[in-house]
């Protein structure tokens, strides 16, 4: 079981692929650790972001995406850019795809404490954390 971590920031998607279960997990470091969308005004950049999104999960076969869920107003809501590429994954149909709040991915965090892999880059940390509280 793979499970594709996300968290959108800006005109970014951040992933972060973990495998196993809470208790013995491993992060499966590949590239692109971050897919980015140009111009969102651009339809064919949306597109392009779209066929990478959608190649990024076949290749490493991924079984479940997980998105950590943003505001929608208030000072933490997210910008429309993030909730458009948060849209374009949500269609993405040959794997579940779900919204994880920030609260449950807290609580996994307190619960479990796991050790974060030293082949995590910084800016993936949130999604890691993400991926983590979608593990059996």
């Amino acid at each position: 079981m793979s499970i594709c971590g996300i968290e959108m920031s800006g005109s970014e998607a951040r992933l972060a692929l973990l495998d196993g279960t809470k208790a013995a997990f491993s992060h499966i470091d590949v590239e692109p650790r971050k897919i980015k969308l140009s111009d969102d005004e651009n339809p064919g950049e949306v597109k392009a972001f779209r066929d990478s999104m959608l190649a990024f999960f076949r290749e490493n076969q991924v079984t479940h995406v997980v998105i950590k869920k943003r505001g929608k107003k208030g000072e933490y809501s997210g910008g429309p850019v993030g909730f458009k590429l948060e849209g374009i994954i949500q269609l993405h149909e040959e794997c579940p795809v779900t919204l994880t709040a920030p609260q449950t991915i807290s609580a996994a965090q307190k619960n479990h404490n796991p050790a974060k892999p030293t082949s995590l880059k910084k800016y993936q940390h949130n999604a890691f954390e993400t991926a983590f509280s979608a593990l059996p």
